[in-house]
């Protein structure tokens, strides 16, 4: 099945309105976020709790998708929850174009176009919807007017006598969300589905009407004179009729006579290779995919049906798409994300998903306490009248492709992240993560260590601007030798305010210089017989000097050394010094 099929939506309005800006306050325990969106795909990254599916619910609610409930409020703040959404014409093709409304557009919303500036012209329409208690203070409701652009402090703001937003005006836009429990099989079975709605008028011409129910007809007779069991079931009906009658006299037909009944039979097989199969035979994840897949067919349908003068701008809501699929096919999420009709915003756990889209996509969720930070990787501005996201410069974008292109895996661990350490070799990201995870357990979940095989390597210098701009804490677990002093110099004066904290392996010296030496010299001498036992664990009979050894074999050893310190030394107070002092940095971050 084709989830991009072309059609007559994509000729008439290849770029029309869209849902540019949403600004959340009082909502679910957000006290303040603002979020830009892109026009075709936004995707919200972070992790458990930062907000992602909070954002998610707010742009339902004020789009109309869902009424308002009493989870909406925050539990012990009484400011009401508000929601506003700012509605642009579209992407200009030039910076210099004018971004005004279609007529018929400007004609539905009874002309609450607000004009941000006259040269060039940039329209825009805002509402803020409120949610307040209902009247017996049981339940909730929402309530949306109009916004007005006050050019005097280039804000939005609602006026004493706001008008409201009409149901007319806010099926503009045709929002549905696709949750985690989206399921294809489930739709189908379910009476009322909107895709058991779009199914049940299969739209075939009353001139063949006529032909194919004789056909089916036909067809059902042929199915019941062939089966024994059929007719045997049909006789017995026919014998209780006699004995019971007055309830009308059964038939029993295979088949649908008619072809709305047959519309309610329709199933969709999923082909992988073996042959079709219905859906309700494949795992939850093919099933999720399908409905994706399946959407942008129904909003087709759904939307060419309309018949207004004002086609309604789908907007889909998805969460967590990658939910049930192996890695491969949650990298390729982002195309069909891209492929879908309208504007879609998604939220994702996914380090596949957030590597495979355009890092300008990507909005950062973050939790700091009570408040909701996003970080957005695009070419934000908090500017109402800048200039489309379009043609922004963007600030980031450089050094998000440079770490897509020097290491994949990393970077979508750095989305996630809560504390990013970067060693200085293959011993140390074999080595660390083991360590930290037993040294500080649960809060070590978020740590990302990134090899970037040498600190004056493009990839520590990505890294650490990643955590700059997204003001995630950074520790540099560096050699001690002449190249990775001046590399660390070099990574430090790229924010002289905030530069990375540096542990130096071997620790300083009394003149308070770093020790020379790689993480290989601090265990041996930390303790060397350890040493020796890992390096014989990878390669039985080993001899030589075990120094030399270890560097050797790199990453292996550093997985059995760091099993080796925790079987021996269960207590990470008791492990070398400047070991120790890291961990507490990171503990003391985080």
């Amino acid at each position: 099945m084709n989830p991009t099929p072309a059609g007559p939506l994509d000729v008439v309005r290849p770029n029309g309105p869209y849902i540019e800006k949403i600004i959340i306050r009082n909502y679910r325990g957000i006290s303040s976020c603002e979020v830009e969106l892109e026009p075709r795909v936004t995707v919200l990254a972070g992790r458990n709790n930062a907000g992602k599916s909070r954002i998610i619910s707010a742009l339902q609610v004020a789009l109309g998708g869902r009424s308002a409930d009493t989870d909406d409020f925050t539990v012990g703040n009484e400011s009401l929850p508000e929601i506003d959404v700012i509605v642009s014409p579209g992407s200009p093709a030039d910076p210099g174009d004018d971004e005004e409304f279609e007529p018929s557009f400007t004609q539905l919303f009874e002309n609450k176009t607000q004009v941000l500036s006259e040269t060039p012209i940039r329209e825009r329409i805002a509402w803020r919807t409120r949610i307040s208690r209902s009247g017996d203070g049981t339940g909730a409701r929402s309530d949306s007017y109009f916004l007005t652009f006050d050019t005097t402090s280039s804000k939005w703001v609602q006026v004493i006598s706001p008008t409201a937003l009409s149901a007319r005006q806010r099926r503009a836009f045709a929002v549905d969300l696709i949750n985690t429990g989206r399921d294809l099989r489930d739709e189908l079975g379910r009476q009322g589905s909107i895709i058991r709605k779009v199914l049940s008028d299969l739209e075939i011409p009353e001139s063949h009407r006529e032909s194919l129910e004789l056909q089916l007809s036909q067809l059902s007779s042929q199915i019941f004179d062939g089966s024994e069991t059929l007719k045997s079931v049909d006789a017995e009906l026919a014998r209780l009729h006699s004995l019971v009658g007055s309830v009308g006299s059964p038939a029993l037909n295979p088949l649908p006579t008619n072809l709305e009944e047959l519309g309610r039979l329709i199933s969709i097989d999923l082909d992988t290779g073996a042959g079709p199969l219905p859906i309700r035979f494949h795992g939850a994840g093919s099933r999720s995919l399908s409905s994706l897949q399946v959407q942008g067919i129904l909003y087709e349908r759904r939307l060419s049906r309309d018949g207004s003068a004002v086609p309604p701008t789908p907007i889909t809501l998805v969460e967590e798409p990658e939910a049930h699929l192996h890695p491969q096919a949650a990298m390729e999420l982002a195309e069909l994300l891209v492929g879908m009709r309208g504007q879609k915003v998604v939220s994702t756990h996914s380090a596949h998903l957030v590597t495979s889209v355009d890092p300008s996509s990507i909005r950062l969720v973050q939790a700091l306490g009570s408040a909701t930070k996003i970080v957005d990787l695009g070419p934000a501005s908090d500017d109402e009248l800048a200039v489309h996201r379009a043609f922004r410069p963007s600030l980031h974008k450089q050094e998000m492709e440079k770490l897509r292109r020097l290491v994949e895996r990393p970077f979508g661990e750095l989305l996630f992240s809560s504390c990013i350490v970067i060693g200085d070799g293959a011993t140390e990201r074999a080595f660390l993560p083991i360590a930290l995870r037993h040294a500080l357990g649960g809060k070590s979940h978020g740590i990302t260590v990134v090899d970037p095989g040498s600190l004056s390597n493009e990839l520590a210098t990505a890294a650490v601007k990643f955590s700059v701009m997204t003001d995630t804490p950074c520790f540099i677990f560096a050699d001690s030798d002449q190249d990775g002093a001046t590399a660390v110099q070099s990574l430090q004066r790229i924010h002289a305010v905030k530069p990375p904290d540096v542990i130096w392996i071997n620790g300083m010296d009394g003149e308070g210089r770093p020790v020379a030496g790689a993480i290989e010299s601090m265990l041996m001498t930390f303790d060397q017989d350890m040493c020796l036992a890992a390096c014989q664990a990878i390669q039985p009979g080993l001899s030589g000097n075990t120094l030399n050894q270890m560097k050797k074999l790199k990453g292996s050893s550093g997985t059995f050394l760091a099993r080796s310190m925790i079987e021996l030394y269960d207590d990470w107070q008791t492990w070398p010094t400047p070991l120790q002092e890291l961990i507490r940095k990171i503990d003391d971050a985080i």
